[in-house]
């Protein structure tokens, strides 16, 4: 079975966002980006949002949204080696405290979740460029040694052996996952159901869906352990370690009282087991609101990133809802990304687009 594919609700959005990202591209490669961060000495950091890099051996475990193959992982930490000024999340952190902007092209590099290829593989491509990042743990996941409930869900799907599903309440009876155009709404449908359950509701949902599709074959353990996250501190002083909170919940679908324990467990699991205060977070899914945000603000953090590419990070940026970029497989798009350009230069030109 081919990998599943991240689904657009319809095809012109597709295609406007192809379109943009080529004009993106034109931008970098004609040379505007450097003359608009010249002449409107732009100022600010990317931050970088990684998840899993992949290699031969795990790639088929993981959603492709989630992943970035090893080779391109590479190719884009050389161009920042050689282009760009890495940082590290206290660093930029300390200057925006002192009121301070980055200069044009400073980039932090992130991590979320705590992949066991962010030690095995990306750790010591860091380490032979010389750059710092931060890998974001989801503690629960660390302690117990499980994998990301959505790439279980995803090598379900993948390694199926029954074609049907049925899950309650869905306005669908039945899945007939050998349709694909099925098979993707079953995927996304699902996942949108497992994103704002509570922890045990999620292990319930799940498992039911794994004996539904009577799944072949189980993915191997993707996830760090604390072992290995201590062995990688150890042996790649450029990491720093966030929270993710501790067990990947919506903070936003949580009452008070759950999501405080989420976000104060995840800093009790870490002090724990490395003996450092964390100073950094990022938020589940990128999803925060005021009250969240209020929380995380009178809490001993120092910052904690979201999920949307809205603008650079400044010293005018709320250090609790700081916009990070995904990244993406695409180079010409990442070299424009990082240059300083993005996302004000397309904002100009193009409005949202």
């Amino acid at each position: 079975m081919k990998a599943l594919e991240p689904r657009f609700p319809f095809r012109p959005v597709a295609i406007r966002r192809r379109v943009l990202h080529a004009l993106e591209g034109g931008m970098y490669w004609t040379g505007a980006a450097a003359v608009y961060v010249r002449v409107c000495d732009a100022r600010g950091a990317a931050i970088v949002a990684y998840h899993s890099v992949t290699d031969r051996s795990i790639a088929r475990w993981i959603d492709p949204r989630n992943a970035i193959p090893l080779e391109i992982f590479e190719a884009q930490m050389d161009f920042l080696a050689r282009r760009r000024k890495v940082v590290s999340m206290s660093a930029l952190v300390d200057a925006l405290e002192r009121g301070e902007d980055a200069e044009p092209g400073t980039v932090v590099i992130s991590f979320d979740d705590g992949y066991r290829d962010t030690l095995e593989l990306a750790a010591p491509i860091l380490e032979r460029y010389g750059l710092p990042a931060i890998v974001y743990l989801s503690t629960g996941n660390t302690a117990r040694g499980v994998n990301q409930w959505v790439d279980e869900l995803y090598s379900a799907f993948q390694f199926r052996t029954r074609h049907c599903l049925r899950l309650e309440g869905s306005d669908v009876p039945v899945y007939d996952l050998e349709k694909k155009d099925i098979l993707l709404e079953a995927y996304h449908s699902t996942a949108g159901r497992l994103v704002d359950r509570e922890a045990s509701e999620r292990n319930e949902l799940l498992e039911e869906v794994k004996t539904q599709l009577s799944v072949a074959e189980r993915p191997p353990r993707l996830m760090l352990t604390w072992p290995e996250v201590k062995e990688l501190v150890r042996r790649y002083p450029g990491f720093e370690i966030g929270g993710h909170t501790r067990e990947h919940l919506d903070l936003t679908a949580c009452g008070e009282e759950a999501a405080r324990a989420d976000l104060e467990g995840s800093k009790a699991d870490i002090a724990g087991e490395l003996k450092v205060e964390v100073e950094h977070l990022a938020y589940p899914y990128g999803r925060t609101n005021e009250r969240i945000r209020e929380m995380v603000a009178g809490s001993s953090l120092r910052s904690a990133v979201i999920g949307e590419s809205t603008s650079l990070v400044h010293c005018g940026t709320d250090r609790f809802a700081m916009p990070r970029i995904e990244a993406r497989s695409a180079m010409t798009r990442f070299r424009f990304q990082t240059s300083g350009a993005y996302p004000d230069l397309p904002l100009a030109l193009l409005g949202r687009a």
